[in-house]
C-alpha cells in the first residue's frame, strides 16, 4: 500500500470533534472510534480520559478478593473500587447471602404521628416519636403544617397589673409580648398607665354637661380636651353653655326693634331671635313692614308686578315674592 494511501488514516488528526463523535466516546471502542472519525488510537483515548469517560467493560468473573470486599464496605464504594455498577454489586452480595453494611431503615409514618406535628415544638415531638428532629419538620412542611405557638390563658393576678404599669415592663416582666399585652388591656377597658392619670369621682362626672366643659375643666384642675373627650366616652350631649333659656323680660322685647338690633342687645344671634320670634307669632319689629291684605292681593292678580309695584308702593321683588306665596307664579 503507498504510503499517501496510509496516511489517509489520519487526515482529521487536530480537528476540532464533531457532537455526533462526542456522543460515541465512552460508547464505543477507541480503535473503532478512531478508524471511523480517521484520527489516531492515542488522540481518541486522551480525549475521552479528558472528558472524564470510561469504557464499558465486559462481564468479567469475581475474585476472591472482591468478594471479601462486599459488606465490608457500602455498595458505592465497592462499585467505585471495582468499576463496576451498584447494581452488580448489590446482585453479587445478595447472592452470596451478605448483609449490606448499613442496611437502609424506612420507618414509616402512622396516622397518629401525624396527627402530633405542629402540636407542640419539633423537639419535643422528636423525642416522643423516637425520630429525628430533621426528619419531623421535613415532614412537617411537606403536609404544609405550621407550629403555632399556644398563647398562655391570662390570670387574674395578670389582669391585675394591667394599667397599673407601663406595657413595656408588664410584658417584659410576665414574658408575654407587647402587642399581646397592649391588646388585653384594651379588651378589659383599662386606660394606659399615665403616672399622672388621675381617675374621675363621680362629684366630676355630674358635673359633664351640665356645665361647659371650659369651666369643668378650671374647677377640675384638668385639660379641656380631656374633659371632651370623657363626655365623649360618656356620650353625654354638650348643652351646657350652647342653648340660653329664654327670660320673660327678652321675650317682651322681641318685634319692638329688628331682629339685628335685639341680637345685639340681648347677646344672640339674629337666627335665634327670629327663631324664637317666629315661634310665639310675633310679628318682625320693622316700622316700614306691611301687611299683606286681600285688597293688595287682588291688585297683584290684576296688574303685572311693575305696575303692582307702583300702585302698592312696594318694590318690585316684594310683589314677586307674594306672588309665589299666592301660587301666580312657579
Amino acid at each position: 500500500m503507498p504510503y499517501l494511501g496510509f496516511s489517509k488514516r489520519w487526515r482529521r488528526k487536530g480537528e476540532k470533534w464533531k457532537t455526533s463523535e462526542l456522543k460515541r466516546l465512552g460508547k464505543t471502542q477507541d480503535s473503532v472510534l478512531a478508524r471511523r472519525s480517521h484520527r489516531t488510537i492515542k488522540e481518541t483515548i486522551a480525549e475521552r480520559e479528558a472528558r472524564g469517560l470510561a469504557l464499558p467493560t465486559g462481564p468479567r468473573r469475581w475474585t476472591v478478593r472482591e468478594i471479601r470486599m462486599l459488606g465490608e464496605y457500602s455498595d458505592p464504594e465497592v462499585a467505585r473500587r471495582l468499576r463496576r455498577t451498584k447494581g452488580q454489586v448489590a446482585y453479587q452480595r445478595r447472592g452470596q447471602h451478605i448483609p449490606a453494611l448499613k442496611p437502609m431503615k424506612i420507618k414509616r409514618w402512622t396516622r397518629r404521628e401525624i396527627r402530633l406535628l405542629g402540636t407542640a415544638p419539633d423537639v419535643e415531638i422528636a423525642r416522643k416519636l423516637k425520630r429525628s428532629v430533621m426528619s419531623i419538620r421535613h415532614k412537617r412542611r411537606y403536609l404544609d403544617i405550621r407550629f403555632v405557638p399556644p398563647v398562655p390563658q391570662w390570670t387574674r393576678e395578670e389582669d391585675a397589673l394591667l394599667g397599673l404599669l407601663p406595657d413595656e415592663e408588664i410584658a417584659r416582666k410576665l414574658n408575654r409580648s407587647l402587642n399581646g399585652v397592649q391588646i388585653r388591656r384594651v379588651r378589659l377597658g383599662r386606660p394606659i398607665f399615665n403616672p399622672k392619670h388621675r381617675p374621675w369621682s363621680a362629684e366630676e362626672l355630674v358635673m359633664l354637661g351640665k356645665l361647659p366643659d371650659a369651666e369643668v375643666a378650671r374647677r377640675t384642675g384638668r385639660h379641656q380636651k380631656r374633659v371632651a373627650l370623657m363626655r365623649w366616652r360618656l356620650r353625654i350631649p354638650n348643652t351646657a353653655g350652647l342653648v340660653r333659656a329664654w327670660t320673660s323680660d327678652e321675650e317682651k322685647l322681641l318685634g319692638t326693634a329688628p331682629d339685628r338690633e335685639l341680637a345685639k342687645i340681648l347677646k344672640r344671634t339674629p337666627v335665634a331671635i327670629s327663631l324664637r320670634r317666629l315661634k310665639l307669632g310675633i310679628p318682625p319689629g320693622n316700622p316700614a313692614y306691611r301687611r299683606w291684605t286681600p285688597a293688595h292681593d287682588a291688585i297683584i292678580r290684576l296688574y303685572s308686578n311693575r305696575e303692582a309695584a307702583g300702585r302698592l308702593g312696594r318694590t318690585i321683588i316684594s310683589v314677586k315674592h307674594r306672588r309665589r306665596v299666592l301660587g301666580l307664579e312657579t
